[in-house]
This record gives C-alpha cells, structure tokens and sequence, in this order.
C-alpha cells in the first residue's frame, strides 16, 4: 500500500534527526567500539599476547587501544596511556641510534654565543658551571621496531568505512524499510 505524504515527510525527518545529534554520536562510538579491537589484533600479530614481558616485572599490562569522540562524526583511537610507551618500542625499536658516541648538552650560551664542552658558562641564576657530556655506554640493548602502530593504522583505515556505511544501513533500514 503506498505511504500518504505525511507519514513519508514524517520518515525523512526522523532520517535527518539519525544523520546528526545523538543518534550519530551513538552510532559513532558503536564503530569506535569495533575499531578499537584493530588495536588490539595488530599487537597479537606481532607478540601473540596483548602485553610485553618483561616491561614492569611482576606487572604486566595489556597494550590496547582507546578511543575518544571528537564530535558527531569524528573519533580518535589511540593505546591506552600506559601503553604509549611499549607502543612506540613495538612501533619504532628501543634505542635507535642513541648509543656510543657523546650526549648530554655539550653545548650552552654565554653572552649570546655557543659554548662548547670543557668551557664555563652561567646559569640562569648566575653560579658559575662547567658544560658537560657524558659518553653512552657501548651496548644498551637495541631492538628492531615492528612497526605495529602502522600495522594497526591500517586495519582501521581498511575496515572504519565499511563499519560507518554498515551502521548506517542499519540505522536507515530501521525507519526507511518498514512500509
């Protein structure tokens, strides 16, 4: 039976209401909800657990994601804040590049002008101090990075459109399909 024009002008209303507010704030984290578990199969792919052993002895955490609405149609996944830390060595290795030669400063201002090691130079509440730099030690346990914050990046950008345009066609179907 056809629809009489005020009941169809009633439905495309109720479409406008779904499309922005509260319903695509829900909407939305649903798909956050789903998305966050990218995080979590792209750490699996890498360690075949969701936490690193041996970082805090005793005290393992999971390294999961994490998301935040920013507004009716945008979120955020990121680790857990006491992930970022082992994310970023899954991501980019641990101490890459920083050992064997000089650190520290070895370099401060006296007048306007550098100072090198070796030389004096003021600080702020005037004590005379002498610049100094330390030397690393040789080995300090360097590892490769897996690049799993890339891996995990991926998965959400492959599956988050197909995720949004699912709950959509849920959401639709609900006011549209009937009648």
């Amino acid at each position: 039976m056809a629809q009489s024009l005020g009941a169809f002008a009633k439905k495309i209303e109720r479409v406008g209401d779904e499309l922005n507010g509260e319903a695509a704030r829900k909407r939305l984290t649903r798909v956050a909800v789903e998305t966050k578990k990218d995080v979590d199969e792209a750490v699996r792919g890498d360690l075949g657990d969701t936490s690193m052993s041996g970082w805090r002895r005793g005290k393992p955490f999971d390294i999961k994601g994490r998301f935040d609405i920013k507004s009716d149609t945008e979120f955020e996944v990121n680790p857990v804040p006491r992930g970022r830390g082992p994310m970023r060595v899954l991501e980019q290795g641990r101490n890459q590049g920083g050992a064997g030669g000089f650190h520290g400063p070895g370099v401060a201002q006296r007048d306007g002008k550098n100072v090198l090691a070796g030389e004096t130079a003021r600080n702020k509440n005037g004590k005379l101090r002498k610049v100094r730099t330390f030397k690393a030690k040789r080995w300090n346990g360097r590892t490769q990075g897996k690049g799993t914050w890339s891996d995990a990046v991926g998965l959400m950008q492959d599956r988050v459109p197909a995720r949004i345009a699912k709950q959509l066609h849920k959401d639709l179907s609900k006011i549209l399909g009937k009648g």
